[in-house]
């Protein structure tokens, strides 16, 4: 099976239970090793990409404790931040510019800055 991008919802205990998925993992594994966007924002990219070796360097996440703790040295302070093929996003109040992003990746800038202006962003 070949995915597009494969995003990740956050919130508990949703991201545990996206984590505790062997076929969603597996898929995770498959997207990231063929080098394609995967995605997870607010508690996913702590619980489920860094805790299945998912994430190849920088990342966000929920700015809970907890989760930044999981993180450690690959946490930024960004909203959104890409490496390499993994997007990862901080949470509801930035769900838009996260969603903005993997559109940029996937069609372009242009595209990305069309739908954002529809959404009033």
């Amino acid at each position: 099976t070949a995915w597009d991008p494969i995003a990740c919802p956050g919130g508990m205990p949703g991201a545990e239970r996206l984590a505790a998925s062997a076929p969603l993992v597996e898929l995770l594994k498959q997207q990231v090793a063929a080098s394609k966007i995967t995605a997870a924002i607010c508690a996913s990219p702590a619980v489920v990409l860094a805790q299945h070796n998912l994430l190849p360097g920088k990342a966000v996440c929920y700015p809970a404790p907890k989760f930044k703790e999981i993180l450690g040295e690959k946490y930024t302070e960004d909203v959104v931040q890409m490496d390499g093929c993994v997007i990862t996003g901080t949470g509801p109040g930035t769900s838009l510019k996260f969603a903005l992003k993997i559109v940029e990746t996937l069609f372009g800038a242009e595209k990305a800055e069309e739908v954002g202006k529809a959404l009033l962003c």
